[in-house]
């Protein structure tokens, strides 16, 4: 929780635990955007499937300004992929990755209008 919310900004909305099921509910928002995040007790050892066949390989926030959101962030201890933006799409959409403290793939994105 503690990354989504200091280092991404995210206001946590409700927090939930359900002893019967071993599982704890998150629920964040971000620029009217709601997300929910389930923890299960042994998370630990859990497979998840790889990206060949992954129907979600990672979440993507998009930012008004790619250069100040990689600089805000680096601040925060973020660590990207690339050193630059990566183009694609013919110039009309730029990104960067990095990893989530649990190593989920986590994009900032920015559409050129």
């Amino acid at each position: 929780m503690k990354f989504y919310t200091e280092v991404l900004g995210m206001k946590l909305i409700s927090h939930e635990e359900v002893p019967a099921e071993k599982v704890k509910v998150a629920f964040l928002e971000l620029a009217g955007c709601e997300i929910e995040m389930i923890c299960h007790e042994g998370w630990e050892r859990r497979r998840f499937a790889d990206s060949a066949s992954s129907h979600f390989p990672h979440l993507a926030f998009e930012v008004d300004d790619m250069e100040a959101s990689m600089r805000d962030l680096g601040r925060k201890g973020v660590t990207f992929d690339h050193e630059q933006p990566r183009w694609t799409f013919e110039g009309k959409f730029c990104y960067n990755t990095f990893r989530g403290p649990d190593g989920e793939i986590l994009e900032i994105s920015r559409r050129m209008k």
